[in-house]
């Protein structure tokens, strides 16, 4: 495969900031192709049934296409890669990973920032003098991406 992997990979980060995984926009039928014929989304049929890949853009009846956690990976680079795989078994990721890394981690809903007490917060709580407060965490989507197959290359 020649070219970046994924192809027109904005659609797919879309999908993935999406809370309910959606692809927001319409990526051309040749590269919506490549994301089906390579597991990065799925779309399902009126009664919830995944459609086979070659019949998923066919199916008029069918919902919305839905990344999978192999598309979420796909988008990912290598330190935000290294950043999932190496999360503890709670799903707390290590305190060595970098905040830019945390950050867009959280931005692509693959993290999500917790207090002692496991309160979802939407920052790590730093106030600028006495350091983040709250700890990043898998998310259900960054659990699915760090236990999908690493991407093609």
């Amino acid at each position: 495969m020649s070219g970046t992997y994924p192809p027109a990979p904005q659609h797919l980060r879309a999908a993935c900031a999406d809370r309910h995984g959606h692809l927001t926009s319409r990526p051309s039928r040749t590269t919506l192709q490549i994301y089906l014929d390579d597991g990065l989304v799925y779309r399902a049929d009126a009664d919830g049934y995944r459609l086979p890949q070659d019949l998923a853009q066919g199916d008029k009846g069918g919902g919305p296409y839905i990344i999978t956690g192999a598309g979420r990976r796909a988008i990912l680079n290598a330190s935000q890669c290294a950043a999932l795989d190496a999360a503890d078994g709670d799903g707390a990721l290590s305190p060595k990973v970098g905040w830019p890394t945390v950050a867009a981690l959280a931005r692509l809903g693959l993290v999500e920032y917790r207090d002692a007490g496991g309160r979802v917060h939407p920052t790590d709580g730093d106030d600028g003098r006495t350091g983040p407060s709250h700890r990043p965490f898998l998310t259900e989507a960054g659990t699915a991406a760090a236990g999908a197959a690493p991407s093609p290359t």
